[in-house]
């Protein structure tokens, strides 16, 4: 059966591409081995069986030291087998013998690239090709991989919303560590299922327009109409429509203009230059 491109035999020619290049990208793992050496015939299949699980999470290079003898000195090798661990071209580890397996996981672990960080890139390629079920599957995979990664929970509970899962999504925000839920993209994401919460079951775009034309202080048409402005994208109508409710009546269903103008701000970020124009107008109504 054929090696797959992460795990390949390395010479005294090919060391400085295929090892120490390559390092700079991700760590190898050079194992340096004798065809009379049986603790190699032990060890070598263990590794190929970690480098094809991690799914080029690191290489693995075979030195057969008997055929490159040169080599092995240069890097101290005194005994086989001797597995060192390369990263911007420097070893960093440095395995005598055959070690427990657990040894060489937490190595990869170390120093490698995560299978699950792997599985968010692929889900964010998937998913700007157009192909969200792929990305949604993916997401779920580096999230089984790796449940306590909350950069894959926050990425899949984006996916969700953006696919119409708002439920699902709510509960992966809920389940995120307390400082990961303060930062940023996550109120960003609060403040989007709010809104969708907002317009179940509300009038159309173009009926809440006439309501509010027709009843200009019903500040709950109002809400509605702002909440279906943010989902469309329209983010001046939606803020406009949040600061009349300000104007209209400030306490109305616990502050929900001056509230519903803050989660917009969330969404659209502090350097956007309609957060700064509505922010000024918010605090001349505030104060």
């Amino acid at each position: 059966m054929q090696d797959p491109p992460f795990v390949f035999d390395v010479t005294q020619q090919d060391f400085q591409a295929a090892v120490l290049d390559n390092s700079f990208r991700l760590p190898v793992l050079v194992d340096f081995w004798a065809a009379w050496c049986q603790p190699c015939q032990i060890l070598m299949p263990l590794l190929k069986r970690l480098a094809i699980e991690s799914q080029g999470a690191f290489l693995l290079a075979r030195v057969n030291a008997d055929q490159e003898p040169e080599l092995a000195a240069q890097y101290g090798v005194r005994g086989l087998p001797t597995v060192k661990v390369f990263r911007n071209s420097q070893v960093v580890e440095d395995l005598l013998g055959v070690q427990p397996e657990s040894v060489y996981r937490s190595v990869i672990e170390r120093y490698g690239i995560k299978a699950s960080d792997r599985l968010l890139e692929k889900a964010e390629a998937a998913w700007q090709r157009g192909h969200q079920q792929e990305a949604l599957t993916l997401l779920r995979e580096a999230q089984s991989l790796a449940p306590d990664n909350a950069e894959v929970k926050l990425a899949l509970a984006e996916k969700l919303l953006a696919s119409g899962e708002s439920q699902a999504a709510q509960q992966l925000v809920q389940a995120l560590p307390l400082n990961v839920q303060e930062s940023k993209r996550v109120k960003a994401l609060t403040s989007h299922m709010e809104f969708i919460d907002l317009v179940k079951n509300a009038p159309g775009v173009a009926d809440l327009v006439n309501i509010v034309s027709a009843r200009p202080d019903d500040c709950a048409a109002r809400r509605q109409l702002a909440a279906r402005h943010v989902l469309d994208g329209n983010f001046e109508a939606a803020l406009e429509q949040f600061l009349e409710i300000l104007r209209r009546d400030r306490d109305f269903a616990d502050e929900a203009g001056r509230k519903g103008l803050l989660a917009v701000f969330n969404l659209l970020g502090s350097d956007h230059p309609l957060v700064a124009r509505y922010r000024r107008q918010m605090f001349n109504l505030l104060h």
